[in-house]
């Protein structure tokens, strides 16, 4: 159990990261990675603004990930799949999350799309 939380805490750094270089400007749209949707994909702009809008639920569904990933670790009796599951969840549901957000935020700066 304890690798498998330890992916856990690579995967929310991982997607943290990716999300604050994609606000950033670092990574450019992409098929690979980010929030990539049509209104999302429109421009590099658009990318840009939607990643900064995602980047709060990120770090906070991140943050939460690697912090429970960590309890669990530590505790014996939290070392089990039923933790794995909870901290999957806390971070896909970050980045569902973050989709509206962003859609929000792009449709904000660009009222046509």
């Amino acid at each position: 159990m304890v690798f498998t939380l330890s992916l856990e805490v690579g995967a929310a750094i991982l997607v943290t990261w990716l999300t604050w270089r994609a606000a950033s400007g670092s990574l450019a749209r992409n098929d690979l990675t980010g929030v990539r949707t049509r209104i999302t994909m429109s421009s590099d702009e658009a990318w840009r603004i939607a990643h900064r809008a995602a980047l709060r639920p990120t770090i906070i569904s991140g943050t939460i990930t690697v912090t429970w990933c960590l309890i669990s670790m530590g505790l014996a009796p939290l070392r089990s799949p039923v933790s794995v599951l909870v901290a999957a969840g806390v971070l896909v549901g970050g980045a569902l999350l973050s989709i509206p957000v962003a859609h929000r935020a792009v449709r904000r700066s660009f009222p046509d799309r």
